[in-house]
């Protein structure tokens, strides 16, 4: 009599093997994905501008790069303290690929930062572009004029 009881059955062998080969499969093809994102650079910036048409923005940089440091190296002359920077941006679309904005912790569009506004950049090289930048994050950091004009009533 054949044996009905799933906590005693096993998987045949050769359907283990196949389920281990689609996960190893998996692993491989995310891999370069995972590869290609890399540890990126926060800098704190000025905000200038975010064009549109170009999927771009442009800002100052206030202070050196944190984080990737071949990366911080490499473009050394590119992004450093005083000088104005272009970034590649995907305003739109997944979460995955798109360029994220922060303002206060909440979600925000790249149209609603202002210009003079302080922000964290954070970038990688362009996965797309070799040579030029891509902003994965930005993070809109607020003055403690503008806290407290937002939440008058928190206190210390």
């Amino acid at each position: 009599m054949p044996d009905l009881n799933p906590s005693t059955r096993r998987l045949p062998l050769p359907a283990v093997a196949l389920v281990a080969l689609a996960l190893a499969g998996a692993l491989l093809a995310a891999q370069p994905a995972l590869a290609k994102r890399g540890k990126s650079v926060a800098n704190e910036a000025e905000w200038v501008a975010f064009d549109p048409s170009a999927r771009t923005v442009t800002v100052e940089i206030r202070k050196k790069g944190q984080g990737n440091r071949d990366l911080v190296k490499q473009f050394r002359s590119t992004v450093k303290k005083g000088k104005k920077v272009t970034f590649n941006v995907i305003p739109s679309g997944s979460i995955l690929t798109r360029t994220s904005v922060a303002i206060n912790g909440m979600k925000g569009e790249l149209a609603d930062i202002g210009p003079g506004k302080r922000v964290v950049v954070y970038w990688v090289e362009d996965p797309e572009a070799p040579g030029e930048l891509f902003a994965r994050k930005i993070d809109v950091v607020f003055s403690e004029e503008e806290l407290e004009a937002r939440y008058p009533d928190v206190e210390e």
